[in-house]
């Protein structure tokens, strides 16, 4: 059944998303073509670079809302499953858990593609195509990079979705308290991460300076910096995911529990 929803997310998401990623793809050739026909034209037609400047504005505007489209379109479909829509899609024999699932992995792998398209925009915009693939040695630092993004990413989605949850348990008011929810989950962890980083700041000060720095060279050697550096991006990754498990939590808590269709 999730593969089932997934295949539904990404047919309704990607009646939004495409048509408008396809504009601003054109726009973007369209404004790629004119700036070289009209690239040294600046002197004789003044008012050629200032159609220039507000069709590149345009151009780099819409990179951005096709962006905010990627991410919102999943939280929107997430909103409406909590209201009128819930009376059919939480009648379904499955899971909570597979619709919060499906809706993560949708709004996931939309803002990817957001993010991608986005380069590529920027790219045919400034004309610099050039990439260098990362080296061999370094692949597994990237990897752990991709799946740090992709925790983040989902930690974003997951954040609003349990700001609608907790809304979803009134009838009046939704979207307010559904925005109100999300700055006050969004300041208590900031507030958490400002404690824990001060309690490790304060016993990691501790440990080096316990340290003795003549046997500590040779431990953080340049051989030994590649593992050191994998060990702590793993380790803000396990972070990232506990704190994405929380809230994956509450939420599937908030519409099991106490979620009113009303």
């Amino acid at each position: 059944m999730l593969t089932k929803l997934l295949k539904y997310d990404f047919k309704a998401t990607g009646r939004i998303i495409l048509p408008i990623a396809g504009g601003v793809l054109l726009l973007n050739f369209v404004s790629d073509l004119l700036g070289h026909f009209v690239n040294n034209t600046g002197h004789t037609m003044p008012w050629v670079g200032v159609f220039m400047v507000l069709l590149t504005l345009a151009t780099f505007l819409g990179m951005l809302a096709v962006l905010a489209i990627c991410f919102f379109a999943s939280v929107q479909r997430y909103y409406k499953l909590l209201g009128e829509q819930g009376y059919l899609m939480l009648a379904l024999p499955v899971q909570p858990w597979k619709h919060i699932a499906a809706k993560v992995i949708c709004g996931t792998a939309r803002t990817v593609f957001g993010m991608l398209f986005s380069s590529v925009c920027g790219a045919l915009l400034t004309g610099d195509f050039s990439f260098s693939a990362p080296h061999a040695e370094d692949f597994a630092i990237w990897a752990v990079m991709v799946l740090i993004v992709l925790a983040l990413i989902a930690g974003a989605l997951l954040h609003t979705y349990l700001a609608c949850a907790f809304a979803g348990q009134f009838t009046q008011q939704r979207m307010l308290i559904s925005i109100a929810a999300y700055f006050v989950i969004g300041f208590a962890g900031q507030m958490a991460a400002l404690v824990t980083a001060f309690f490790v700041a304060l016993y990691g000060y501790k440990y080096f300076s316990s340290i003795n720095f003549n046997t500590a060279s040779s431990i953080f050697s340049y051989d030994n910096s590649l593992p050191f550096l994998l060990l702590s991006m793993l380790v803000v990754f396990a972070l990232i995911a506990l704190v994405d498990a929380l809230m994956w939590a509450l939420t599937q808590w908030f519409m099991t529990k106490r979620l009113n269709l009303a």
